[in-house]
């Protein structure tokens, strides 16, 4: 526990001494739990405050360097992941490949809910922005169909390496509604996707295009067997918790709380893919994962902690379908 946990812990107990009677107990269980889930997602998301980032505003953009990386973020277009680079090497399409579907977005699910496109006050319009204790703190616009309000929070771990992503999702309304975070990120082509798989079945046109080994299932983008029509997508369960992509030498792991198949939300898989139209310069991939499908009661929220990790693949692993060292490699980082 640390000292500061400590410190407002021995603070509540003198305050609780000097409430009436009547009032003790239920208070001080109040504090107690904000107190305890506040550090919780500090703990869950590896970080403080000293090891933050600095965050730098160039125009609408914010820009986050860790180590060797970059970040970038556009609140007036849906608090959008416009960049992310290694070394000054870009890891996501921009919008010279697809001008609506580009960088890393955050969507509600399922899809059912709402078809296509997307909700544009929470994938596309603008978010207001500010930055605290070195984080990033967007607030979408309401949504127009179901009310909801989403909030990003984005910081950089200089001491991991990483980047956290804490997506919230407010329910203003007056009625229950069910949904599930869902995260989009769009990468180059031509790479591997891999992930543990969970129970079910996999569904979707992509199948072809993976194997199995071991309980991973290992994706290997192939413009050639790509469907020419029906859908080029893949849904299954996952799990540990993670997903990774690797393109050439560099690798993105994604690091995200595991749920169980029964809480999937319907139609939807918390593991998806999707592989754009075969058409030179303009194919990307969709690399996707989705929080537990839960009942969201009016006035409240729901808090889902993502964590990336972009790094350079060590000399001796390679970039292949099946590589129990690459696997080893992403099972260390998430530990």
């Amino acid at each position: 526990m640390s000292a500061i946990l400590k410190g407002i812990i021995v603070l509540i107990l003198m305050s609780e001494k000097r409430l009436p009677g009547k009032f003790k107990r239920s208070m001080f269980q109040k504090l107690m739990i904000i107190v305890v889930s506040a550090f919780s997602v500090i703990a869950s998301s590896g970080q403080t405050t000293s090891n933050k980032a600095a965050i730098k505003k160039k125009g609408e953009l914010y820009r986050i360097k860790v180590q060797n990386q970059i970040l970038e973020i556009d609140p007036s277009i849906g608090g959008r992941i416009t960049s992310l680079q290694l070394d000054g090497k870009e890891f996501l399409t921009g919008k010279s490949v697809n001008d609506f579907n580009w960088g890393s977005t955050f969507w509600i699910s399922p899809q059912s809910n709402w078809d296509w496109p997307p909700s544009a006050e929470l994938d596309n319009k603008l978010y207001s922005a500010k930055i605290e204790a070195n984080e990033l703190i967007m607030v979408s616009q309401k949504d127009s169909q179901t009310g909801l309000v989403v909030t990003k929070k984005i910081s950089g771990n200089s001491k991991g390496g990483s980047y956290t992503f804490k997506y919230l999702i407010t329910n203003p309304t007056n009625k229950v509604q069910k949904v599930a975070p869902w995260e989009v990120t769009r990468v180059q082509t031509n790479g591997i996707a891999f992930f543990p798989l969970g129970n079910g079945e996999r569904r979707g046109g992509l199948i072809p295009l993976t194997s199995v080994q071991d309980g991973i299932c290992w994706f290997t983008y192939q413009k050639s067997k790509l469907p020419v029509k029906g859908d080029r997508q893949l849904y299954t369960d996952g799990a540990e918790g993670w997903l990774a992509e690797v393109n050439e030498n560099v690798i993105l792991v994604k690091k995200f709380p595991d749920i169980p198949l029964e809480k999937n939300a319907p139609k939807e898989g918390e593991i998806e893919l999707f592989a754009s139209p075969v058409e030179p310069g303009k194919s990307y991939v969709e690399i996707e994962h989705q929080g537990a499908y839960e009942e969201l009661q009016p006035e409240a929220s729901l808090i889902w902690i993502v964590t990336w990790y972009l790094r350079k693949l060590p000399a001796g692993i390679k970039p292949e379908a099946g590589n129990t060292s690459l696997l080893s490699y992403v099972r260390k980082l998430v530990k």
